[in-house]
């Protein structure tokens, strides 16, 4: 096994998640592993909570094992993981595992994952499969074109290695070194959701391979990490993200068209506004419109 294998998790609040995740990391059988926390300037107590943790790991087997790093702001997710990667590289690492904070690995995970990476040099990324709080085991994502959200699959790759419609899940990530120094980590443009999708695609076009281990499973909390932005944010940022996500990587017969969706959207979100009264609705379509304006007006990374 190569050395250097480093974890990258992102904590946003929630540091009960983080802890359980992080003693999941604890009992992994690899060798020459470190964990890098980001913290995404999170409330006191939680930072507190994972500071403490992190410190605990000082001696014995786990010294120097945990680091933590404490952003004074809120990155995103991309921005945030992008600190850890660039630790990681800084470090030696031969390989990064982007972990969401939301998850509980097996000890065997690592291995899995850094065995199907090694069997083949024209391989840049590599996911576990990952089952759901709901119970179903989700494998990768399908990309759709001028669509504001992406589906993920629950059935197994029948191809040996992703097409440029698939993507691998953000949950868990293991990219190699060369991959990450190609495409330079994730896209800031995004803050919040598409990240993983763009970041496929960008590791595609560079000539490298994607491929899911399905034998390798995590299990994850669905939306941990992002149940505390109320619905219209969520929506806010899918559609920018989107448009954002279709002008960087559609074909360009597709990017011709994305004048026309925006159009249809805005109309649609206009109608509503004239025509409906329900609060909520009402609040969903001016997030919408606002997305779409955010969009026009080049306005990438976190939204205030």
């Amino acid at each position: 096994m190569p050395a250097n294998s480093f974890i990258v998790v992102l904590q946003y609040n929630r540091s009960e998640s983080t802890i359980g995740c992080l003693n999941s990391v604890k009992e992994l059988d690899h060798h020459d592993l470190y964990t890098i926390v980001v913290d995404n300037n999170s409330q006191k107590n939680h930072l507190d909570n994972t500071r403490n943790w992190v410190n605990s790991q000082s001696f014995g087997q786990t010294q120097d094992k945990f680091t933590l790093i404490e952003s004074k702001e809120n990155l995103g997710y991309a921005g945030g993981n992008n600190l850890g990667i660039k630790y990681a590289l800084e470090q030696g690492a031969e390989y990064v595992l982007i972990l969401n904070n939301d998850t509980v690995i097996s000890p065997d995970l690592l291995d899995k994952l850094v065995a199907v990476a090694e069997s083949d040099p024209n391989i840049g990324a590599v996911s576990p499969a990952i089952k759901e709080s709901t119970g179903e085991t989700v494998y990768y994502g399908k990309v759709s074109w001028l669509k504001s959200e992406l589906k993920h699959s629950t059935t197994k790759p029948t191809q040996k290695y992703l097409n440029n419609k698939e993507y691998l899940i953000g949950a868990a990530i293991l990219i190699k070194r060369s991959a990450l120094e190609k495409v330079e980590g994730f896209s800031e443009a995004y803050f919040l959701y598409f990240e993983d999708a763009d970041l496929s695609q960008r590791l595609q076009r560079a000539g490298l391979r994607l491929k899911v281990v399905p034998e390798a499973i995590i299990e994850h909390l669905v939306g941990a990490s992002t149940s505390q932005l109320g619905s219209p944010l969520v929506m806010r940022y899918h559609m920018r993200n989107a448009l954002i996500f279709n002008s960087l990587n559609a074909p360009w017969y597709i990017r011709g068209l994305i004048i026309g969706w925006a159009g249809w959207v805005a109309l649609k979100q206009w109608a509503k506004l004239s025509l409906l009264t329900n609060p909520t609705t009402l609040a969903k379509s001016e997030a919408i419109l606002n997305g779409v304006g955010d969009f026009y007006n080049n306005k990438g990374g976190r939204i205030n």
